[in-house]
């Protein structure tokens, strides 16, 4: 009464007692102090029947950050809102006043640092990527002109950025990367309209006139060729799950930009040109100086050739590219989903069967620490004279620790799982590492070994979205018990595969438990029932808050449970006495009630498609997934699975197989859809079979890009780079086919028009194809300029770089090999095909193809 602790009855094992605190407390003696009165009224202090403590509750979960105690604190932002803004505002606060002596602040996982260096080394390739384009257009058009062309990357990244400012995109990875890939392609349109513009204008047509006749002449297959480029993009928008929504920025952001850079061309360069396009002082007859002009006649020299002998060289392209497919089989490295890169972190996982206390998870923990510290950096710099070459080296920038809380959730409260445990590092940043990182979590793994009873797995952070363990069998049935025999089957057939690491199901052994089956009938006759025993064991052994009691500002909780050397056995819980309720209650023996077993559950049961699933998983080390998982199909074919037991594979791979299979179908619509508008453009259907064959011929420069630099097949970035290609590949077709059209319909000779057209478009078609190139060269390159810093230095490849490195690489060679089958084999197929429409005329005496439209300019001379 008058208290913070509200008054009431306590039972225990000699009937009820009422509780009379004497007035208010706030210390722990006080409540010793306390009075009970028993129901013969004599009155007992509660230190003579109880221990009173101010202690701390149990431990249920450790934490430490580089060995030493610590407590993390984990910031989510919400949705929608600016997560590098929304981390500056949490340092401010944190790092706003100073902290009492021994205590230190570590941030970790800050993904604002991930976030800035990610920006920084994209916009260092794009600004690269767009410096480069300037000079070659520079070399080739003069520094006006160049200039004029050159405004069309940042006017259509504005325009860009402003429509995806309206529709609600975010700055990530995949814009920037988009960004850097349309570089290119942006000037591509301008390219045609200014130099076709220039050409007009050196013909002798004043600047307004050459602008209208220039943009006109090649207004529909600009518009058509960037058409195609969308149309190569637009079926990605409907990439399915995850994946699709982590990719689906891509095709967005180069459909939009691309879509800007054609009203640029169309609408800016033209009045650009009519205002600052200038000709040179001396004017030959084309406009071509001496080098220009020498490489010119070459390469019409070599066209002539080609077409003297088309058959044989168009044998040639088909006979390279089944070399090329036979080389790529013989010589491929394989395949996989992403490219595989210095992880920046990794985790280490460790789950012990349920029901391990925690000391046994924490001593397994620490062990694995003492090994960590030894590839940790006590500060933020490289060891003098420190070389790469050297293998791993201190590269761990921290390492935080987490004992308690499940796999992967490192910063979770952990309540209630002190059979696992977690390690979360962070390396040092890429410039200043040592070695490569994924060599040094394979030493950490051999270091580590394997811990009696344990679960051990060390996973590399991913730059991908999750798609799970590389191999990952699926074992589904009913019977639990066979799914557990099929799991040890399955992990002892496959253990010794080479390259296979931290193999491990995810059943959860059976918990042990202390079941006390109570009777029913004699728990009846005492008034009782099983909530009321299961109330009792819960307060005997866990506790249970009665009350709570203040002490100035703060609160307490009172917990009341036997002592702790009344509850560590089962024979001692036999000894408890439980009171029956009612007025007159007595106290009866817990173990007349009922009886204790020792009994084990289960500690997770999955299913899928209403089945029982158990999934054995592993990881890879120095050896590709594809030729890994290849061997664990072939030795699994030998198992005998009982009827109603099925094996699937899923994880990593079943990503991999639907990424392919959506790419390959979207591949497939891309070129419908491409060659539906080159029908509509040339209202043929054999012309836009010759571009349609150059696409299928690029292909070559991405299986060469790959054996050239030992890379496996990317399902998703050589996948996406020959979708690119499809669409880059056609725009130069669509120019160049154009052209011989007009010549043609001016009544020049067939072989004559290509020649002539090929010639006029050798300087568009070579410029947008270098530009393309030298705008991704960076970032296949691994390297651009920084000009973050002052002054711009060199900057080194980072994990972004190297992970969009094999579809810029792809995107390079493909595209340098379609110029060549551009300049050669469309002429020389397109005057195959001009033959064989003379000699379906000649013989059926109708047309096949529908005339060109006619061009408005003369006749051009030779």
């Amino acid at each position: 009464e008058n208290s913070t602790v509200s008054a009431g009855n306590l039972e225990t094992a000699r009937g009820k007692v009422q509780v009379r605190v004497p007035g208010e407390f706030t210390n722990v003696n006080s409540i010793r102090d306390i009075v009970i009165k028993l129901n013969d009224g004599r009155p007992i202090r509660l230190s003579d029947v109880a221990d009173v403590s101010d202690t701390f509750k149990d431990l249920t979960s450790v934490s430490r950050v580089n060995g030493q105690p610590c407590v993390s604190v984990n910031v989510h932002k919400r949705a929608g809102e600016n997560a590098d803004r929304m981390i500056k505002r949490v340092k401010k606060v944190l790092f706003a006043s100073p902290l009492p002596p021994g205590l230190k602040i570590t941030v970790v996982e800050d993904q604002s640092d991930m976030i800035r260096l990610m920006i920084e080394d994209l916009e260092n390739n794009i600004i690269s990527g767009f410096l480069l384009v300037v000079i070659v257009l520079f070399l080739f058009l003069g520094w006006r002109n160049s200039i004029l062309v050159g405004l069309a990357i940042p006017f259509s990244m504005m325009f860009g950025f402003a429509l995806m400012s309206v529709m609600g995109m975010s700055l990530n990875m995949i814009v920037l990367y988009s960004l850097v890939l349309t570089v290119g392609m942006l000037v591509d349109n301008a390219i045609v309209i200014v130099e076709n513009t220039y050409r007009h204008h050196c013909d002798g047509e004043d600047k307004i006139t050459a602008a209208k006749n220039g943009v006109a002449e090649v207004a529909m297959p600009v518009i058509n060729s960037t058409l195609t480029t969308v149309a190569a993009f637009l079926p990605m928008l409907y990439w399915p799950g995850i994946m699709g929504q982590f990719m689906s920025f891509l095709p967005q952001t180069v459909i939009i930009v691309l879509m800007a850079s054609l009203f640029v061309a169309m609408a800016l360069n033209p009045a650009f040109c009519s205002v600052f396009i200038t000709r040179p002082a001396i004017v030959d007859s084309h406009d071509e100086p001496g080098k220009w002009r020498r490489f010119t006649m070459r390469y019409e020299a070599v066209l002539r050739l080609a077409l003297r002998h088309r058959w044989l060289c168009l044998m040639i392209g088909f006979a390279f590219l089944f070399f090329t497919m036979a080389m790529m089989a013989r010589y491929s490295k394989g395949n996989e989903l992403f490219p595989e890169t210095s992880p920046r972190r990794a985790s280490i996982d460790i789950r012990y069967p349920e029901g391990t206390d925690l000391k046994t998870t924490d001593d397994t923990i620490r062990t694995i620490e003492r090994i960590l510290a030894g590839y940790c950096r006590t500060d933020d710099k490289a060891p003098a004279g420190a070389a790469k070459s050297k293998g791993p080296g201190k590269d761990i920038k921290f390492y935080l620790s987490s004992v308690g809380s499940s796999a992967g959730s490192h910063l979770s409260s952990g309540q209630g799982a002190p059979h696992l445990g977690s390690i979360q590092m962070e390396f040092v940043d890429f410039a200043e590492r040592q070695g490569d990182t994924a060599a040094l979590i394979g030493r950490i793994r051999d270091e580590m070994g394997s811990f009696p009873g344990a679960q051990v797995r060390i996973e590399p952070e991913e730059m991908g979205p999750p798609t799970g363990a590389p191999v990952s069998i699926e074992i589904a049935g009913e019977d639990f018990d066979v799914l557990s025999e099929l799991a040890d089957k399955i992990k002892d057939t496959i253990r010794d595969i080479p390259g296979l690491v931290d193999l491990q199901d995810n059943i959860e052994d059976a918990r042990p438990e202390i079941q006390f089956r109570v009777d029913r009938e004699r728990a009846a006759m005492l008034d009782l029932d099983t909530a009321s025993v299961g109330y009792f064991l819960r307060t005997a052994v866990n506790g249970e808050e009665v009350s709570k009691y203040r002490a100035g500002e703060d609160e307490y909780d009172i917990t009341v449970r036997l002592r702790e050397n009344q509850r560590q056995s089962v024979q001692l819980l036999k000894q408890v006495y439980i009171v029956t309720p009612g007025e007159h209650g007595v106290g009866v023996p817990l173990a007349s009630l009922g009886a204790f077993s020792y009994e084990g559950g289960r500690g997770q049961i999955l299913r899928k498609d209403q089945k029982r699933m158990v999934i054995v998983s592993g990881f890879t080390q120095g050896r590709g997934e594809d030729k890994i998982i290849e061997d664990v199909r072939t030795r699994l074919e030998a198992i005998q699975l009982p009827r109603g037991y099925t094996v699937a594979y899923a994880g990593d791979n079943q990503e991999k197989i639907e990424a392919g299979a959506f790419l390959l179908k979207a591949f497939l619509v891309a070129l419908a859809l491409i060659a539906l508008l080159l029908i509509m453009e040339f209202n043929s259907i054999l012309l836009p079979l010759i571009v349609m064959v150059s696409v299928i011929l690029s292909i070559m420069g991405v299986m060469w890009s790959l054996m050239a630099f030992g890379l496996k097949f990317g399902v998703i970035m050589s996948g996406i780079a020959v979708i690119s290609l499809a669409g880059v590949v056609v725009n130069n077709g669509i120019v160049l086919i154009d052209c011989i059209l007009k010549r043609k319909a001016q009544g020049i000779s067939a072989t004559e028009a290509i020649v002539i057209g090929g010639r006029l478009r050798l300087r568009p078609v070579l410029l947008t194809a270098i530009a393309t190139v030298v705008g991704l060269f960076p970032m296949a390159a691994g390297w651009s300029i920084d000009f973050h810093s002052f002054p711009p230095s060199f900057a080194a490849s980072s994990e972004t770089s190297a992970w969009w490195a094999p579809m810029a690489i792809g995107v390079i060679f493909g595209l340098g090999l379609a110029t060549v089958l551009t300049l050669i084999q469309v002429p020389v197929m397109m005057s195959m095909i001009e033959s064989l429409a003379d000699f379906l005329r000649r013989r059926f005496g109708r047309h096949l193809e529908s005339p060109p439209t006619p061009s408005r300019r003369p006749p051009e001379t030779p």
